[in-house]
């Protein structure tokens, strides 16, 4: 996915002037790279707010503008990092990693899994144990997620790493046998007073002595 967003250059730092802008509706952010260095910016909270809502925002390709202090550039960047208070949850700076079109990059994606599996309906308890998948890629080859039908899962199957249908251009940086997802058989509830017997209870037992 592919997202314009426009960037002011940051001149003021510190708490007095991050509240100013959060009273625009903006954060300061940070944007860096082999080209460019690290330039201070400020954006648009609501604007980014779009961006990270639609399905695979994370890892959206932006059209980054930058304007003012005698910049005037437009650059390809990906969402490297975000800050948010502890306190309240709100996203309070973004640093954004300028890429070439033509270089491979390094970055994590969702693993997604769809359906219900047969062991699910028969009992069993899906347990899923890798949930970002770390690949390498071109920026415009990054796709959304990675996504499989596990509908055919039976209790005791196991999806590894090496299982994920990959896309081609991606390079999968996982190990290929780490586990995904297993579905497991439920848990059996014992119930009070039908314990077995000890090994030194049978020995103790009546009937043992008999014999």
């Amino acid at each position: 996915m592919e997202a314009s967003l426009s960037a002011q250059v940051r001149t003021g730092r510190g708490k007095g002037y991050r509240r100013r802008l959060a009273a625009q509706g903006k954060i300061p952010a940070v944007v860096y790279g082999k080209a460019i260095g690290s330039i201070p910016v400020e954006v648009e909270l609501r604007a980014l707010k779009n961006i990270l809502a639609r399905e695979g925002g994370r890892n959206a390709l932006i059209d980054l503008k930058i304007t003012g202090e005698g910049q005037e550039r437009q650059d390809k960047v990906l969402i490297k990092e975000l800050q948010y208070d502890s306190m309240r949850g709100e996203l309070i700076h973004a640093d954004f990693q300028q890429v070439s079109l033509t270089e491979k990059i390094t970055t994590t994606v969702p693993v997604e899994l769809e359906g219900e599996p047969v062991g699910v309906k028969q009992g069993g308890i899906l347990q899923q144990q890798l949930r970002e998948l770390e690949i390498s890629c071109l920026p415009a080859d990054i796709p959304e997620a990675i996504t499989m039908d596990i509908s055919g899962l039976e209790i005791g199957d196991t999806v590894h790493v090496a299982d994920l249908p990959v896309p081609p251009g991606v390079r999968v940086l996982n190990d290929p046998e780490e586990v995904v997802a297993t579905v497991v058989a439920p848990a059996v509830e014992r119930v009070p007073g039908e314990e077995e017997e000890t090994g030194e209870e049978k020995e103790a037992s009546p009937e043992a002595g008999e014999e």
